[in-house]
């Protein structure tokens, strides 16, 4: 039988409510999630469905009476504070097709049963550091997949931009031919111009919409493809061979900054382990020797030092980042 004071006990406890938390979230909050599909299909038979989002204020109400007390006080939240904008932005650049109030509601179910889990193993600084860590988890998340978004956009740009050359080639004019490079391309390209076409027929300039493309996505060699759209509108030419020649340098752009990620490749790795090695070390001792870094969390020396760490070891990690990134 296990004793109620080892650290074998508390884990398994830990992992026990955290689990038993993990089936609450999702027998309360799946329905919710399950919107994803009604949605997916119902922008499929809409004309300009894909390229603007629904209003969010519309959308399918969650079907458990529990998800729609919840949703209902996190919209309330979202309005009061202003946040919808904001983070309707955050899920958009990121595809996640959730309204602001369901996000809002993953990452507090996050936080939770992460401050629930380190509570059991450290004690009421295990509460604070777990809800910490279930935001800053999520908002990790949320910016891995928009990076990811980011780069599938950047990768399929090229040959999509492509396409449309070869269609005013062939006699189409832009909108003709940015509308069939949608039909052949797939998201998030074909998601990102399909909104931008729709947002051209109700009124907004074409240049203008894909600027906004640009700036959602985050990417340059759109913004300069824009650039030169409209410099060729102003003082006349072959719109083929103007966005041929802007192709070209996306290319050579795109080779050069393979090389460079080639190069430093070696200096991320260095920056990742060392950022992890006082992570894991750490929690390798507070597993195996609890009573050797029990200090940190029941002195208020040590919680001091653990939170001076913690701060360290942020900024190292931000300046890590910066030394290895390189701007091409």
């Amino acid at each position: 039988m296990i004793d109620s004071g080892t650290p074998a006990f508390r884990i398994a406890m830990a992992a026990l409510v955290f689990l038993a938390l993990l089936a609450i979230f999702l027998l309360i909050f799946s329905p919710m999630f399950g919107l994803v599909e009604r949605r997916r299909r119902m922008a499929q038979v809409e004309e300009f469905a894909s390229a603007v989002r629904a209003d969010r204020s519309t959308a399918p109400r969650p079907a458990s009476p529990f998800a729609r007390v919840a949703v209902s006080a996190a919209e309330q939240v979202v309005r009061t504070r202003g946040w919808e904008e904001r983070i309707g932005h955050q899920l958009d650049r990121a595809g996640l097709k959730l309204r602001p109030s369901e996000w809002l509601l993953a990452r507090i179910g996050v936080a939770l049963g992460l401050a629930v889990v380190l509570t059991l193993l450290a004690g009421p600084l295990g509460f604070l550091l777990g809800a910490f860590l279930g935001v800053l988890a999520t908002e990790l998340f949320q910016r891995h997949l928009a990076n990811r978004r980011e780069e599938r956009f950047a990768a399929a740009l090229p040959d999509s931009i492509q396409m449309v050359i070869g269609s005013l080639r062939s006699g189409f004019s832009l909108q003709q031919a940015l509308d069939a490079m949608v039909r052949e391309s797939v998201d998030p390209l074909a998601g990102e111009f399909s909104r931008a076409l729709a947002e051209a027929r109700l009124g907004m300039e074409l240049e203008e919409a894909l600027d906004r493309v640009a700036k959602r996505m985050h990417n340059k060699d759109l913004a300069w493809t824009v650039i030169a759209m409209r410099v060729q509108r102003e003082v006349g030419g072959n719109l083929a061979e103007v966005l041929s020649n802007t192709i070209t340098t996306i290319r050579e752009r795109e080779l050069l900054r393979g090389h460079v990620r080639a190069l430093s490749a070696e200096g991320r790795l260095s920056a990742w382990v060392l950022l992890a090695l006082p992570i894991v070390l750490g929690a390798f001792m507070f597993l195996s020797r609890r009573e050797y870094v029990a200090p940190l969390f029941t002195d208020p020396r040590g919680v001091l030092m653990l939170i001076a760490g913690v701060v360290l070891v942020v900024l190292g990690g931000f300046w890590l980042t910066r030394v290895v990134k390189v701007e091409v």
